[in-house]
């Protein structure tokens, strides 16, 4: 095979500043550098830079080199190009993928086939190789601050000291998009073209996985609602953090779970320790937190409704043809844009009133190709727009592979989570109907009140850590299986533990065993969770009706029929 023509470049090498995040030693000699055709086991006819700067766009860069599978005639290296203000856990990520990175320093003495990037801000002033320029999101519609000057700029836009010198293809994924660059920058209009959007694609076949996800992430039959949110101060998690814990304390946990999908800048900027004591009250109601660097596409693909704002992701998710209700557009939307179209065409969330309706409303009111507008104004399809790798492999001057290129789903998300141990319950008794809701205690402070003829109770189970919860628990639980007497017995211990209690209740093979405080034992028979069933004890005692008998339990998951039996010999 001919060998791969990254070599030390001709040209006198330019100084380049130390990237903050190579290591120390200076140069790496395979499978670039000198004397490298001597150390490598394939000898490849081209070379790819993979230039990685941020999460995101490290994250769109590792996806699309993925179309390069089954083809030794391809060796692809990273490079970090660490300026970004956030390029904070970038080289971990490459680590993880086993990528081999060549330090920034090395590049001026080095020459490559091609190049490719997803920011527009990489520094190409020591890449020696035509570049193309990925979008790491969905078209130009912010107006952002200028990280490499003063002022404000559109982004994804190349600049033009990064164009000169070099053949730079700036990645479009509709005509508008070129028009729109055309006003900025005539020249980097010229340079652009036309792609089908792969992410999108992607996206919308692995709907075709969603069983797989929500089973991965253990939902049943609930729906999953995605807070998704840009990075900055006009972002919906910016402007409103509190959202994920009310959106929690609104839905029944039966019915819902919530996950956030943040872009990758929160954590990069701000850090995951902090990001996870801001959304400390959430965490622990059980919110999904996917990480910045996997699992968001995944995510997206499994949601029954999206809560975004103006990223990108909102568009993702009207493309995939997902319910949306989108926040208010900031102002650092630009006009005209598909974003802007979108906000028209989607619910409009309102965080003055409750959320849970507007959520019902979102996914009630969602008919099939709501948002074709916007998605139309944003993504184009073949003929006119060309495949990814058709791109790539023109850049390399190599022949593209026959047949189609790879479209494979993305694996099953691994969101950070709690597992919740105490809710606040709502429980209405109506004969022998008890009706039974429940939301995580951990952000009771957002809970509505309660309609007429409802009651809050607060229940904790017995794996709970959080002290001022149990003391003020109203019922105490414990879901480990045990026979009757073990569990009469753990009950009666705990009402002496803690003596703010009114009843404690344990799960056995036949139902529940319940201690109420005066004295009382009482066993219920039939289906259910421990925590349900403690719950028609406590209404029935709360409202003197605990006798011998049949009860009907209604909860989001269904009726089941109950008996409620007293125990005198415990």
């Amino acid at each position: 095979a001919e060998p791969s023509r990254a070599e030390p470049s001709r040209a006198e090498p330019s100084r380049a500043e130390p990237s903050r995040a190579e290591p120390s030693r200076a140069v790496i000699s395979v499978p670039v550098g000198p004397g490298s055709q001597q150390w490598v086991t394939l000898a490849a006819q081209r070379t790819l830079l993979a230039v990685a700067r941020t999460v995101t766009s490290t994250g769109r860069v590792l996806d699309a080199v993925q179309l390069l599978r089954d083809d030794p005639r391809v060796q692809v290296v990273f490079a970090v190009n660490d300026t970004s203000p956030f390029s904070d856990g970038v080289p971990e990520m490459l680590r993880r993928a086993g990528a081999r990175v060549v330090p920034w320093r090395q590049l001026p003495g080095l020459r490559f086939d091609a190049a490719l990037t997803a920011s527009e801000n990489t520094e190409l002033g020591t890449v020696d190789a035509p570049v193309l320029v990925l979008q790491h999101g969905v078209g130009f519609h912010k107006d952002l601050p200028n990280s490499r000057g003063d002022g404000r700029r559109l982004s994804g836009t190349v600049r033009p000291a990064d164009r000169h010198g070099r053949r730079v293809l700036i990645a479009v994924t509709h005509p508008q998009q070129t028009a729109q660059l055309a006003e900025h920058d005539p020249a980097a209009a010229a340079d652009t073209v036309l792609i089908a959007d792969p992410m999108l694609e992607r996206i919308r076949t692995s709907r075709l996985l969603r069983h797989r996800y929500r089973s991965a992430l253990g939902l049943g039959d609930r729906r999953l609602i995605v807070v998704t949110s840009t990075w900055g101060r006009q972002s919906l998690i910016g402007r409103w953090p509190e959202l994920p814990a009310r959106l929690l304390a609104e839905v029944d946990a039966d019915t819902a779970r919530v996950a956030t999908v943040l872009h990758p800048n929160v954590t990069a900027g701000h850090g995951a320790l902090q990001l996870r004591l801001w959304l400390a009250a959430a965490r622990d109601a059980g919110l999904l937190m996917v990480p910045p660097d996997a699992g968001w596409q995944a995510m997206l693909a499994a949601a029954d409704v999206v809560v975004g704002d103006h990223s990108s992701m909102s568009l993702l998710a009207a493309g995939a043809d997902v319910p949306l209700l989108l926040a208010p557009l900031a102002g650092e939307v630009v006009p005209g844009t598909p974003m802007t179209v979108l906000s028209r065409s989607a619910e409009r969330l309102d965080v003055r009133r409750p959320l849970a309706p507007q959520v019902d409303a979102a996914v009630a009111g969602h008919t099939a190709g709501r948002y074709a507008a916007a998605v139309d104004a944003s993504f184009a399809g073949p003929p006119a727009a060309r495949p990814l790798r058709a791109v790539l492999y023109e850049l390399l001057d190599l022949a593209e592979p026959d047949g189609a290129a790879p479209l494979v789903g993305w694996a099953p998300p691994v969101p950070e989570k709690v597992d919740v141990c105490s809710f606040l319950l709502r429980t209405r008794l109506l004969g022998d109907r008890v009706e039974v809701s429940r939301f995580p205690a951990a952000v009771r402070r957002y809970a509505t009140k309660p309609a007429e003829g409802w009651s809050d109770h607060l229940v904790a189970g017995d794996d709970e850590w959080d002290l001022r919860l149990l003391q003020s628990a109203e019922i105490l639980t414990r879901s480990a299986v045990t026979g009757r007497a073990e569990a009469a017995q753990w009950a009666s211990a705990c009402l002496d533990r803690f003596p703010g209690s009114a009843l404690a209740c344990a799960k056995t093979p036949e139902g529940a065993v319940g201690a109420v405080r005066g004295g009382t034992r009482v066993e219920i028979l039939g289906e259910g969770d421990v925590v349900s069933l403690a719950a028609v004890l406590h209404t029935l005692a709360r409202d003197r009706s605990l006798t011998d008998g049949d009860r009907l339990l209604c909860t989001a998951r269904g009726e089941a029929r109950v008996a409620v039996r007293s125990l005198p010999g415990f």
